[in-house]
């Protein structure tokens, strides 16, 4: 296709395609102006062989010269009123999107997504408007498919609150928009929302493992699942372990051995699938569910909770969202290493006392759990 055939398709959709009250009378206008044409034309056709004689005749119109006139002006009027509204409409609304900022925020760790950065499918959603994004690529903590340095990679999560104040500072509130995504270890995922939960405009992606490629969440659809509780009893009066099996069954008997002699709150899914995160409207109320508990929690006299997540990303990031920084107690998000011989052998540890930044707890394989600061 050369230019000029381009250029000539892309205005004709533009014209004909597009949706507006400016092109709908553009199109009334279009649409009349040949009735307009036809309107005082009129041909004879014959046909003569030696036996016979066709003819067709086609009368002109009987509409009065002056009423095809007034009908071929108006449609020009319509055309030309429809065409400027619609160049003055586009204009506008071009100078809006471009004040708009939209803050693509993707974070590597599990999955090499760089061959389709959640940059690209932004750009392609959000035409027209200011796309800035960062990265947070943890794997060079990576070891072996393990986080071998989390506190290195912490720091790179801590720095993302600075990163999102320095572009919202420059437009207003409702011109910024911020898009995540990410596929790194349950911990940092959490840690994420937790970061975030004050902030508004926040759309929340993931990572689609079959097509290989970002998408986003249903806001409507609901299967309306609930958890499943279990508890289990033990000396602890202060700690206590919370467990919740959202995508598979958390490792229980790992549980046992790095959280010895310690109460156990289990929440489980009947259903349990790599597939049953899609829906936001259930995300967001499993995460109310989940605080629910833990102010229950915090209500018997627990003020240290030990989470442990079996989840997707999002599921682990909107659970971060919903967890209050200010009135909710001590916890600590574990990350899960099936061969490790201390299977959850460190997590995020946040707390509510003022000025203090999350950190590293390292899981000692004993009684007791130490923190490493």
């Amino acid at each position: 296709m050369n230019l000029l055939t381009y250029i000539v398709v892309q205005t004709i959709n533009w014209l004909f395609r597009k949706r507006s009250p400016a092109l709908l009378i553009f199109r009334t206008g279009a649409y009349f102006f040949p009735i307009t044409l036809m309107g005082g034309v009129a041909f004879n056709v014959q046909y003569v062989t030696a036996s016979q004689l066709i003819s067709l005749d086609v009368a002109g119109s009987d509409v009065p010269a002056l009423l095809v006139s007034i009908g071929f002006y108006f449609s020009i009027l319509l055309m030309a009123i429809g065409l400027a509204w619609e160049i003055v409409r586009s204009v506008i609304e071009h100078r809006q999107l471009a004040k708009q900022i939209v803050f693509a925020i993707e974070q590597r760790g599990l999955v090499n997504t760089s061959d389709s950065p959640l940059s690209e499918h932004v750009q392609k959603k959000y035409k027209g408007r200011n796309i800035s994004n960062t990265v947070i690529d943890i794997r060079d903590s990576l070891a072996n498919g393990k986080v071998s340095q989390p506190k290195l990679a912490l720091k790179k999560f801590l720095n993302l609150e600075h990163s999102i104040e320095e572009r919202r500072n420059s437009v207003a509130a409702e011109d910024f928009h911020i898009v995540y995504g990410g596929l790194v270890p349950v911990p940092f995922a959490f840690l994420s929302g937790y970061l975030l939960d004050d902030e508004s405009h926040i759309e929340v992606l993931d990572w689609d493992r079959q097509l290989s490629s970002w998408k986003e969440l249903d806001p409507i659809s609901d299967d309306n699942e609930k958890f499943e509780k279990t508890i289990k009893h033990a000396d602890s009066k202060e700690s206590i372990v919370l467990a919740v099996s959202f995508s598979y069954p958390v490792d229980e008997k790992a549980i046992d051995l790095c959280f010895p002699k310690m109460p156990q709150i289990h929440l489980k899914l009947r259903e349990k699938r790599f597939d049953n995160h899609w829906s936001s409207k259930k995300q967001s109320r499993l995460a109310y569910d989940l605080i629910e508990e833990v102010k229950n929690l915090m209500e018997e006299g627990y003020n240290d909770i030990h989470l442990v997540l079996a989840s997707q990303n999002s599921v682990a990031f909107k659970f971060g969202q919903a967890y209050d920084r200010r009135n909710l107690p001590h916890i600590t998000i574990y990350q899960y290493e099936k061969d490790n011989k201390t299977p959850y052998p460190w997590g995020v540890s946040i707390t509510n006392l003022p000025h203090a930044e999350p950190s590293i707890r390292l899981t000692e394989f004993n009684d007791n759990l130490e923190q490493a600061v």
